[in-house]
């Protein structure tokens, strides 16, 4: 019979919340560009003008794939800690997790049609059941089986790349009028019409290399778990991972971004996008290593407590974001869509980031978990969770 009663929560694990956190910074700084501006621009260069270019090629080098990557690692870690604390309980855990990824995948559906086109709710609720069917193999298993999706990215990234002056399609200014047009003035049914059309577009054309090397990620991920990696004993690893991750994962992203820039087609362009899919995963490790040895040391105590708190409350931090870039980009709120430079963005990004720094300390004081945390853990258990403090 299947044990319906939540386990207790086991021991948080600080430096995953830190992470998680600091991914949800890292998703929105890429995200907004989504939120703000024509896909056309987001991804061209040519488009950026003056300084614009040096807030792109920031964004591109420090920020694009990397964070996603730590935020899948970290889904794919989190399975193994919920199994293991099942077992630990004697409760079942197979039909609860399922019912958790159902639960997701309804979130990400109505996620991606109503507020952002960009979800990775839905992905995670698919990928994260190919994992659940491993989640017993060993870690050197796990990766093993982890790089092929990998591989799969980086050629998918290679051929994108390679033959991307010949997948021109419809004219780009035409798009882009109408991407404005229906950002800034609606009405709501063309613009949830056409966020629906373009949510599927975004789920077809990932499929050729960026849900790869998610699922690549989430492997990764219950692997690291495996191992200990967000444990203090590895602070060896952490170490290592920071050193090697945060300078050689930086160079080679600073040469894809540098070759992106310059208009690399061809041969040149599409190895140096697969180079992308590996350099990105390396600063992805740096991070998390230098994160973890701040939270361990105790290092910068008040910025790791604040990341942790945001982290404790990701999805309703993520769901938040989506909600913020529709009161600040479309008809519904001021309409900035193509209005705000890059710096701006970032901006906005860090504006907004730091109050949910502050409301999430001040939600964990009287709260157990965040809002939609709550209700997503309650429709797992099929029955109401506590929210409340105790006093």
């Amino acid at each position: 019979m299947e044990h319906t009663a939540p386990t207790k929560t086991p021991p948080r694990l600080a430096s995953m919340d830190a992470m998680r956190g600091l991914a949800i910074f890292g998703i929105f700084m890429v995200n907004i560009q989504v939120m703000a501006m024509p896909f056309e621009w987001m991804m061209d260069p040519d488009y950026a003008v003056g300084a614009e270019v040096w807030a792109w090629a920031a964004t591109t080098a420090l920020f694009e794939s990397n964070f996603v990557a730590i935020f899948s690692m970290l889904f794919g870690a989190g399975l193994i800690l919920q199994m293991q604390s099942a077992e630990r309980k004697g409760a079942a855990f197979g039909p609860l997790y399922l019912r958790r990824l159902g639960v997701l995948f309804v979130m990400g559906l109505l996620h991606g049609t109503l507020l952002f086109l960009g979800d990775i709710l839905l992905l995670y609720s698919v990928v994260g059941l190919l994992l659940f069917f491993c989640r017993k193999l060993q870690p050197k298993t796990l990766m093993m089986i982890g790089a092929v999706p990998l591989l799969i990215a980086i050629f998918g990234a290679f051929g994108l790349e390679y033959f991307s002056e010949y997948l021109t399609g419809q004219d780009p200014e035409a798009e882009i009028q109408r991407q404005l047009a229906v950002r800034r003035e609606g009405p709501l049914s063309a613009l949830l019409a056409y966020r629906s059309i373009a949510f599927v577009f975004w789920m077809i054309l990932s499929s050729l290399w960026f849900n790869w090397r998610v699922l690549s990620m989430l492997f990764l991920g219950a692997a690291l778990m495996k191992l200990g990696f967000f444990e203090e004993r590895r602070a060896s690893w952490h170490r290592r991972a920071a050193l090697v991750g945060l300078t050689l994962g930086l160079g080679l992203e600073a040469l894809t971004t540098w070759s992106t820039w310059h208009g690399e087609l061809g041969l040149a362009g599409g190895l140096l996008a697969g180079v992308h899919q590996l350099s990105s995963l390396g600063l992805a490790l740096g991070y998390m290593g230098a994160v973890a040895l701040l939270v361990h040391s105790n290092t910068l105590a008040w910025l790791t407590r604040g990341l942790s708190a945001v982290g404790r409350l990701s999805l309703s931090n993520y769901i938040m974001q989506s909600v913020v870039g529709n009161l600040l980009f479309t008809f519904i709120g001021l309409a900035w869509f193509g209005e705000r430079t890059r710096w701006e963005l970032m901006g906005i990004v860090c504006g907004t980031f730091s109050l949910q720094i502050v409301i999430s300390l001040i939600w964990l004081r009287f709260f157990r978990i965040g809002p939609l945390e709550w209700a997503w853990r309650s429709l797992t258990y099929l029955k109401r969770q506590p929210l409340l403090r105790k006093s």
